[in-house]
């Protein structure tokens, strides 16, 4: 077969392209370089054409019965086309019993490969069909690619890499390789992955909404809150793996996820603790599904609760005293600790000219004392205590409030099972969020949830071992 080969010198890639090769793939620029040594060699030495394919054969990794026959470099293009082929005879394995197998008829497949250098480079090949001892007709499966996609497998793991740290908006202009075709990818081989996690250790949940998009679209996590506390404050869960990622916030979200777990069969009894918001949808799903679970509910959206009661109250005295001083807002939230020196006297002066401002806040820091006990017991008498004061308050905020901690003591309680708080669920969510905000949004639900999966999943994406050094 003729060969064509036009050699031009040109820049090596740019450097984001350079270094996501060398942190990923440390033996990768070795062979580029040593690839542009032998051509240059080659061509210095005046060695015979078929050297060329023989280099680029063994620089692809080729074993018997694969080898290159033809390769076309187009410095007009910036191309580079590498024709590969096995050899007359061959005989391939059945995937099932592993005879070898003569070959029925081939068809033609296309692949992109990482560049070289400058020049976007492509695989063609006749791949072959073998007729099987079943008498069926399967297609081989190359050595440099998987079946069915368009990239070799050192293109995808050099693609896999670089979304991994960049928007894909960015990865398809590096690389000058379309959105759609990495996404289609990314989608493939976390799919892959997802598909294959195991999920027979899960015995803590942990549930949050995150915004999806822009305009009040919100998606559902569902997540395995790893590691056990052994007392407050110590211990403590820090880590989360993202298990189910699915639109919306209602009930129908834990159907979902409950439809999951039996898939991979793991009884839904197994699961001892729900932590969640006090969102009446969850917690609907949760006693649905999981009713034998321990629901908890964390201790910051308890005091957001008494900090929206107290924060009532304050606009209410602003209504009738004619305004408040300028910062009475933030000198009423938070902890007297974490106060400026200014923001602290505020404070004061406004609690000693108004006693209803005073008295919602000693009962949002009694309320905060709640979580300061070691045993559930000594902590239920104190919790009463605050809803107690709640119900006779005579402020309307507050008398709500304490019929809804009344209402779910036990959810808040729960927290002295394990001591379990949302900082690994808020964690997460942080994570989705910066994803969200480095690609300026996600076109689709589908993509966003590849995305959530791979960086928050805990995923182990196969990228083969390609025979491509």
């Amino acid at each position: 077969m003729s060969t064509r080969f036009r050699r031009e010198n040109g820049p090596l890639p740019s450097s984001s392209e350079r270094r996501v090769l060398v942190d990923n793939f440390p033996g990768l620029m070795r062979a580029v370089e040593s690839l542009s040594g032998w051509i240059a060699a080659s061509a210095a030495a005046k060695l015979p054409t078929m050297t060329v394919e023989h280099l680029f054969t063994q620089a692809l990794g080729l074993v018997s019965p694969w080898n290159v026959v033809s390769c076309d470099l187009d410095p007009v293009a910036k191309s580079l086309v590498l024709v590969i082929d096995f050899e007359r005879g061959a005989r391939f394995a059945d995937p099932a019993s592993g005879v070898l197998c003569p070959v029925h008829d081939t068809v033609q497949r296309s692949w992109e490969h990482l560049r070289f250098f400058e020049h976007r480079t492509t695989i063609h090949a006749r791949v072959p069909r073998i007729k099987t001892p079943s008498d069926s007709v399967t297609t081989v499966e190359v050595p440099w690619a998987r079946p069915h996609g368009g990239f070799t497998l050192l293109m995808e793991a050099f693609l896999l890499a670089m979304a991994k740290v960049l928007p894909v908006a960015e990865v398809a202009r590096l690389t000058a390789v379309s959105e759609d075709r990495i996404w289609r990818l990314i989608r493939t081989r976390v799919d892959e992955a997802w598909q294959q996690t195991d999920w027979s250790s899960l015995e803590r949940l942990g549930v949050d909404e995150t915004s999806t998009r822009k305009g009040h679209k919100y998606g559902t996590v569902f997540l395995q809150i790893e590691g056990k506390e052994t007392e407050r404050g110590r211990g403590g869960s820090k880590a989360a793996r993202l298990l189910f990622f699915t639109p919306g916030k209602d009930m129908e979200t834990f159907t979902q996820f409950a439809a999951e777990l039996e898939r991979r069969g793991v009884p839904a009894a197994q699961i001892n603790e729900i932590a969640l918001d006090m969102s009446r949808a969850f917690i609907a799903g949760a006693g649905e599904h999981f009713p034998n679970a321990q629901l908890c509910f964390d201790r910051f959206h308890v005091m957001k609760l008494c900090g929206e009661a107290l924060d009532q109250i304050r606009k209410e005295v602003a209504a009738q005293s004619g305004g408040l001083p300028r910062g009475s807002m933030w000198a009423l939230r938070g902890n007297t600790e974490n106060l400026k020196e200014e923001q602290r006297q505020l404070r004061e002066q406004i609690c000693k000219e108004h006693s209803r401002i005073a008295r919602g806040l000693s009962i949002k820091e009694f309320l905060a004392d709640t979580w300061n006990y070691k045993l559930r017991e000594d902590a239920e008498e104190h919790f009463m205590s605050v809803v107690s004061w709640c119900s006779r308050s005579r402020m309307k905020p507050f008398v709500k409030l304490g019929q809804t901690l009344r209402r779910h003591i036990d959810g808040i309680l729960g927290y002295f099972k394990n001591y379990t708080t949302s900082a690994a669920i808020e964690a997460v969510n942080g994570l989705l969020q910066l994803a969200r905000r480095r690609a300026r949004g996600y076109r689709t639900f589908r993509n966003f949830q590849a995305i959530a999966y791979w960086i928050a999943g805990d995923l182990d994406i196969q990228t083969r071992s390609a025979v491509t050094h």
